[in-house]
């Protein structure tokens, strides 16, 4: 069988190679590789959706800023419609949120990227993609990527994690297991059944 090949995800952050790993959704996969249309070529909806997550990623790195002792700088970028950071001496946090692919739907993605600055130097990302965001959603896309840091050897890509396997594999091997015992009560009702009606 040949190996299938890499696919990269168009992550905001070119030194960093980030890799769509298995079990994620080809919608998704196809999404993640495409280019964003950049916030000159936003309609008035698209900016208004974007200034609406924009604000709630704002919210939540301030938050979260504000819980872990961090310092959060804004940062101005046409691709982008809010990019920040916030970091102190041990990590940094870092969000991006995309404009939509195209002129006619609102979709748009989050990245987050975690950092450990000293330790292991561990590295994870996270990503959602929606129409909407709230400051709840954010903040749990910051939280995921913290909880997917994994250590990375120079020049690795990250490779993001799908969902797990698909649970109908499980399905097939669990009735196996069970028929056996499932016999047993069935015959020992049937024979109470038999009981009352001899007597």
């Amino acid at each position: 069988m040949p190996e299938k090949p890499v696919t990269y995800a168009n992550f905001p952050e070119r030194e960093l190679k980030v890799v769509i790993g298995p079990n994620i959704n080809a919608t998704i996969t196809k999404t993640l590789r495409r280019m964003s249309i950049g916030t000159y070529e936003m309609s008035f909806v698209q900016q208004e959706r974007g200034k609406n997550t924009g604000d709630a990623a704002r919210t939540a790195l301030n938050h979260l800023a504000k819980a872990l002792g961090l310092t959060t700088t804004q940062e101005s970028h046409r691709d982008f419609v809010y990019s920040a950071s916030a970091a102190n001496a041990e990590c940094k946090f870092q969000v991006w949120v995309t404009t939509p692919f195209e002129l006619t739907q609102s979709a748009h993605i989050i990245w987050t990227k975690y950092t450990e600055l000293g330790g292991e130097q561990k590295v994870g990302v996270a990503f959602k993609m929606s129409t909407s965001f709230v400051c709840e959603d954010v903040e749990n896309v910051l939280k995921a990527a913290q909880k997917n840091a994994v250590v990375l050897a120079e020049g690795e890509p990250f490779t993001l994690k799908g969902n797990p396997p698909p649970r109908f594999a499980k399905k097939v091997v669990a009735p196996v297991a069970e028929e056996a015992p499932s016999e047993e009560p069935a015959a020992e009702t049937a024979s109470k059944a038999e009981q009352p009606s001899e007597g």
